[in-house]
């Protein structure tokens, strides 16, 4: 019986070649200085690829978050006019009722207040309600009054003005406010209500 043997097949430049099945043509193969070659070359790329992608996705969640906080508040302010009605949004943990405990990052509420007394009580229509954030966001609502709630009046008006913050991590630089006015109209800043710059909510 022939005995077939596939021995390394070494190139000029004198590194081994791990072999593959040859061909009629000769030796085929990819020496170990390339793969070593490529896969330092691949490393490279995924040390410049990595960062550049936690970056894109931390101003996305933050964007999308922005945006979708400030069509909450449009929304409750909207209804209120529409139904004529008090309408409340809130922070919640259960995406049922509000809560006092937390921060506005486990999500939150917006329900037609009929009594009204700041709370959804049995048989108050629940509008729309926003589950936990990604966990990498902070967010938090500081106002003159309640930072738990924000009660819109039949009229669109809210009694009070405050600030959402909004943050990636710790990271004062990502940091982004929604100013809410005794309007009940919002505005975007990258500053607080009086200027000065915006500091991050306190990690849970």
């Amino acid at each position: 019986m022939d005995v077939k043997h596939i021995s390394a097949c070494v190139p000029a430049h004198g590194h081994p070649i791990i072999p593959f099945p040859a061909s009629a043509s000769g030796c085929q193969g990819t020496s170990l200085m390339d793969v070593l070659m490529t896969l330092t070359i691949a490393s490279l790329l995924l040390g410049i690829g990595i960062p550049g992608f936690q970056s894109y996705l931390a101003s996305s969640q933050l964007v999308s978050s922005t945006n979708l906080l400030s069509g909450s508040l449009a929304l409750a302010r909207s209804e209120a006019v529409k139904r004529n009605r008090h309408v409340v949004i809130c922070k919640s943990r259960d995406q049922q009722n509000c809560t006092t405990a937390g921060s506005w990052r486990q999500g939150w509420i917006i329900f037609e207040d009929r009594l009204p007394n700041r709370e959804r009580d049995e048989n108050e229509p629940l509008i729309f309600a926003k589950s936990r954030l990604p966990d990498a966001l902070r967010l938090d609502y500081a106002a003159f009054r309640s930072s738990n709630f924000i009660a819109f009046r039949a009229t669109g008006i809210t009694k009070t003005n405050g600030t959402f913050t909004l943050c990636y991590h710790q990271d004062a630089h990502s940091a982004r406010a929604l100013i809410l006015s005794k309007s009940g109209r919002v505005r975007f800043s990258r500053t607080r209500a009086d200027g000065r710059p915006l500091r991050c909510p306190e990690e849970e």
